[in-house]
């Protein structure tokens, strides 16, 4: 049984209309109004390539398109596990079936609530409303440098204010990149 992802691919601008952060989303593709980006998932899995981290962990697991790219490049890193938690229990079972034969872990449940792995040097968060919460949550569990990246951290999105509010704290130094939806990666202080 192939556990590859059929993958609708539909260009961005179906689902986010040109504007001043990002006047051609249309060089984008996603899946759905929720999923990351094709190209942005590409990125958080080049981010996993480069990091070589032990621990990663995933909130707002989605379907498991991100979900599946990192287990590979953690395959391919030849080390490492991820640590994902999807709140829908439909989707949890749907990234846990694609990611069966991949070094990871979906757990159904709360993001906010959740008891997360120590020593966590790469951190996806894209889970619903409590990505702040999410974060607050999984900072006192990673190492010093690793790296958070937050989707939906565009000028349009509420998120992007809640990664603010951590780095004004100094607890984060973030970059946001000009996706159509916004990604942003921040380094933990």
């Amino acid at each position: 049984m192939s556990t590859e992802k059929k993958t609708v691919k539909v260009t961005e601008d179906t689902w986010t209309p040109p504007n001043w952060w990002c006047p051609e989303p249309q060089h984008w593709h996603a899946d759905d109004a929720q999923a990351t980006e094709h190209e942005v998932t590409e990125l958080v899995a080049a981010f996993v390539r480069a990091l070589q981290p032990d621990v990663a962990v995933e909130t707002g697991t989605w379907t498991g398109q991100t979900t599946q790219a990192i287990g590979r490049a953690l395959v391919r890193n030849g080390h490492g596990h991820l640590h994902a938690v999807e709140i829908l229990p439909q989707y949890a079972e749907m990234a846990r079936v694609l990611c069966a034969y991949l070094p990871v872990t979906v757990v159904t449940g709360d993001s906010t609530t959740w008891d997360p792995p120590g020593g966590i040097g790469f951190a996806w968060v894209d889970s619903g409303q409590a990505r702040g919460a999410d974060i607050e949550l999984l900072l006192p569990r990673m190492l010093p440098g690793a790296i958070i990246g937050m989707h939906d951290g565009g000028p349009q999105h509420p998120f992007r204010g809640q990664l603010g509010a951590l780095e004004a704290r100094g607890l984060v130094r973030a970059v946001t990149l000009r996706t159509p939806r916004g990604v942003c990666f921040a380094e933990v202080m």
